[in-house]
């Protein structure tokens, strides 16, 4: 369960460090709704992947993961808020 934990935390960085990345390029980019779509489906192929070769079908290595993404996601919102706030 702890590599569980370490990957979901691996594939929240990817996914949300991706969005990050991505809503900071739109305003260089002709087409952002291309760079949105693109970027979404890659990281949601990446996380779905990730999810399925770390977890198999173990149920309990699935929600370790998806703790890891979740904690991850909250570590964003608030870096990114305290970021933009000052």
């Amino acid at each position: 369960m702890i590599l569980g934990f370490i990957g979901g935390i691996f594939l929240g960085f990817i996914f949300f460090g991706g969005l990050y990345w991505s809503v900071n390029k739109l305003p260089e980019v002709k087409y952002p709704a291309v760079l949105m779509i693109t970027s979404a489906l890659v990281r949601m192929a990446i996380l779905l992947a990730g999810i399925y070769f770390i977890a198999g079908n173990d149920i309990k290595k699935i929600l370790s993961i998806l703790l890891g993404v979740v904690l991850v996601k909250i570590v964003m919102i608030f870096t990114v808020k305290n970021k933009s706030a000052s």
